[in-house]
C-alpha cells in the first residue's frame, strides 16, 4: 500500500474510535495485531495480542470514557509501512474528570491492516482521570 493509503487507514481508525464504533475500529486491525502501551499502569500498560485482546482494551477505554475521546491529530507522518501519529485526546472520564493527554503512536501497516501499534503516553494523567 502507498504511504497515503496507510495514513488514511490510521485516520480512519481514529475517526471510528472517536465515534465510539469499536467494531469499525477493530476492522482496521490484522487478526494477529499487537498494541503495546508504555508505562506501568496495571490493566493498561503492556501488550495486547490479537483482535480479542484489542477489543477488550477498546471496550475498557469506552467504559472509562463513556462519552468517548476526541482525538486531535497534530501530525501524521508516513514512511513505507510505518505511520507515526502525534495527537491529543480529550474527554471526560466516567468519574466526571476532564481528560487531556498527549500521545505518540507508531503504527506498522501491512496489506491494508494495522499489524502493530506502539503507544507512548503519560499514563499518570490517565490514572488521575479515572480514579475516584
Amino acid at each position: 500500500m502507498s504511504i497515503e493509503q496507510n495514513t488514511t487507514l490510521v485516520r480512519r481508525l481514529w475517526q471510528t474510535v472517536s465515534e465510539g464504533d469499536i467494531d469499525a475500529a477493530l476492522a482496521t486491525f490484522d487478526d494477529d495485531a499487537t498494541w503495546w502501551i508504555s508505562g506501568t499502569f496495571e490493566g493498561v500498560s503492556g501488550t495486547k495480542k490479537g483482535k480479542p485482546e484489542i477489543l477488550a482494551f477498546l471496550a475498557s477505554v469506552k467504559g472509562a470514557f463513556p462519552s468517548g475521546l476526541k482525538p486531535e491529530i497534530r501530525k501524521l507522518y508516513g514512511d513505507g509501512d510505518t505511520v507515526i501519529a502525534e495527537l491529543i485526546n480529550r474527554g471526560t472520564s466516567a468519574t466526571g474528570k476532564r481528560y487531556e493527554n498527549e500521545y505518540c503512536f507508531v503504527f506498522d501497516v501491512a496489506g491494508g491492516k494495522i499489524r502493530a501499534i506502539r503507544e507512548y503516553v503519560d499514563l499518570e494523567k490517565a490514572r488521575v482521570a479515572v480514579s475516584p
